[in-house]
């Protein structure tokens, strides 16, 4: 044969899977932005904020009270309620067996709005005496106005 001498078919490489094409990379990035938007959903699913649980215990109280439960019972539950939303605020260490002046002191420094210091007196005394004599109705309605006025930091202990 005269003349050039032809070579055979040269195939090209193959194809490598790194580095992915923009579109793979985009996907990429949108799955792992809605993975997070999962995670978050579900790790907040069964949240609910302290403020939305004290105002529901407080509605459950009133409902009880107006059904015809004990007003010293009432009380009890509230002031109760009062220690549970101190300590998740301020964790257990010096505030979970805090009574009297220095328990209406702490509730004072969470929220000063809500009750009077005759309120917190009973409220920190209620449980050790027989039969009380109050407002119900007016404890819980102050109640309400110092839950509604607790500081938007998160408390450090679930309720």
């Amino acid at each position: 044969m005269n003349g050039p001498e032809l070579k055979d078919i040269h195939l090209p490489d193959a194809v490598a899977w790194w580095p992915p094409a923009p579109g793979w990379w985009l996907l990429a990035i949108v799955a792992l932005v809605l993975a997070a938007l999962a995670w978050r959903r579900y790790a907040r699913r069964d949240h609910k904020p302290l403020r939305a649980l004290s105002l529901a215990e407080l509605a459950r109280i009133r409902s009880a009270v107006a059904a015809g439960e004990d007003r010293h019972a009432a009380i009890n539950q509230l002031a109760g309620l009062l220690r549970r939303i101190l300590i998740s605020y301020r964790g257990r260490d010096g505030f979970a067996d805090s009574t009297g002046a220095a328990w209406a002191a702490q509730i004072r420094e969470l929220s000063a709005a809500g009750f009077s210091d005759a309120d917190l007196e009973l409220l920190g005394r209620a449980r050790y005496r027989r039969a009380v004599e109050a407002d119900v109705a007016a404890l819980l309605d102050a109640g309400e106005r110092w839950v509604r006025n607790l500081p938007p930091e998160a408390p450090r202990v679930a309720a």
